[in-house]
């Protein structure tokens, strides 16, 4: 009974936060937002070109400064500390974005969304996004399914 109340609240969660309405900052546009394609080389730091802001861009570009926010947070350093090692739009294999925690149940649906690799004092840190505004700290990632193109 326990693990059903936890799996509702778990949804209401993921459902309320998705459906809330993104703050864009008025900052310039990222110049390293890839897409899909294979993970990088934990050394590889190469920026992709710039391309046209669309909708789903605001979104990931606000994303990304919301987990710089958080890794500034979790590490007591200045958001300018930490750059972006890339951006990759992925469908995660369940409703847990492939960071399960063991003692949650997750459902079983293919969940599109952002695998977001951050970097501060030589170190990579893995969030995993869903497509609107969740998003959480991976410490033990399970490797995505990358979309066909």
């Amino acid at each position: 009974m326990r693990m059903i109340i936890r799996f509702i609240t778990l949804w209401v969660l993921i459902f309320s936060v998705g459906c809330q309405a993104n703050s864009i900052d008025t900052e310039p546009p990222l110049d390293n937002i890839s897409s899909p394609v294979a993970p990088p080389n934990q050394g590889d730091t190469t920026q992709m070109p710039p391309s046209a802001t669309t909708p789903a861009d605001a979104r990931l570009q606000d994303l990304i400064e919301k987990t710089k926010e958080d890794l500034a947070q979790r590490l007591s350093i200045s958001i300018t500390q930490i750059t972006l090692v890339e951006a990759t739009e992925v469908e995660w294999s369940d409703s847990s974005l492939d960071c399960p925690r063991p003692e949650m149940a997750y459902m079983q649906v293919i969940t599109p969304g952002y695998r977001i690799l951050l970097e501060a004092d030589t170190q990579v840190y893995e969030y995993h996004s869903n497509r609107d505004a969740y998003f959480i700290y991976c410490e033990n990632p399970v490797p995505p399914f990358l979309p066909k193109p």
